[in-house]
């Protein structure tokens, strides 16, 4: 199977007295189709690693590839990329939905009449259909949430990268985020998903594999039902109680209740 994502020794180091190494060399391989689910307390480099594989920060030594394609070729990864990260920063306020989801239609080259179908697609699969014609500032932070993942999906991405896609939403409109993105994976075969996130009772039900960060270094790297077994501890009936364990084990147990 052919990797969506492959990194080697990809690290980052910010200067200053003394510098700060913000992701030790990471290497991984993240296979077509995979969901993975990066996991971390704040400050850990999960925010570092995503800007990285988009493209929108440089990192200071190591490769990296997206679909094949070296992080140097950063236009053509990112129209193979979509990404969510502050929904709210992402959009012209005083347009309305569709008008922004034109917009960025535009850049990513769909052509007239394709854009149409498919804003409308995306718009009655988020359930925007209604809103469409409300300026964007008129939404809530919820309906933003879902726009901002309705931008991310216009041009068909093989791999999404969604860091904290649910940061400013409250629990049922992250609840409802989630729920809309296991749809779209449901009707997308062959999409690849790498996710960071606080809420880990919500994305353990379709979380096939963990990656935590921890100061920068990768801890921990494996399917649930492996790392369980690897620390020793039990399998439970419940997924969510299951990565709970997981992120307490490794991470620790302040960590785990703050989120």
């Amino acid at each position: 199977m052919s990797a969506a994502i492959l990194t080697e020794d990809l690290y980052k180091t910010y200067p200053g007295q003394p510098p700060l190494q913000a992701l030790h060399p990471l290497s991984l391989r993240i296979q077509t189709g995979e969901i993975v689910v990066v996991l971390g307390p704040n400050g850990a480099g999960k925010t570092t690693l995503f800007k990285i594989l988009a493209t929108l920060v440089q990192p200071t030594g190591g490769e990296a590839w997206l679909a094949g394609l070296p992080l140097r070729e950063s236009i053509a990864v990112r129209r193979r990329i979509g990404m969510v990260s502050e929904p709210d920063r992402s959009f012209f306020w005083r347009l309305n939905a569709r008008q922004n989801l034109q917009f960025f239609a535009s850049g990513y080259g769909l052509r007239p009449g394709d854009d149409v179908r498919r804003i409308n697609e995306l718009l009655e699969l988020l359930e925007l259909t209604e809103l469409a014609g409300k300026p964007v500032g008129q939404l809530s932070s919820g309906q933003r949430g879902r726009l901002a993942l309705a931008r991310a999906l216009l041009h068909r991405p093989p791999i999404l990268l969604l860091d904290e896609p649910t940061r400013s939403l409250d629990p049922t409109a992250a609840t409802d985020f989630l729920t809309l993105l296991r749809r779209y994976l449901a009707e997308t075969p062959g999409a690849s998903v790498m996710l960071s996130t606080h809420r880990l009772g919500a994305v353990a039900p379709f979380c096939q594999r963990v990656l935590i960060l921890r100061q920068g270094r990768l801890c921990a790297d494996g399917a649930p039902d492996e790392l369980l077994r690897s620390n020793n501890l039990p399998v439970t009936d419940s997924a969510a109680d299951n990565l709970a364990q997981i992120y307490e084990a490794l991470v620790g147990r302040e960590a785990v209740h703050a989120h």
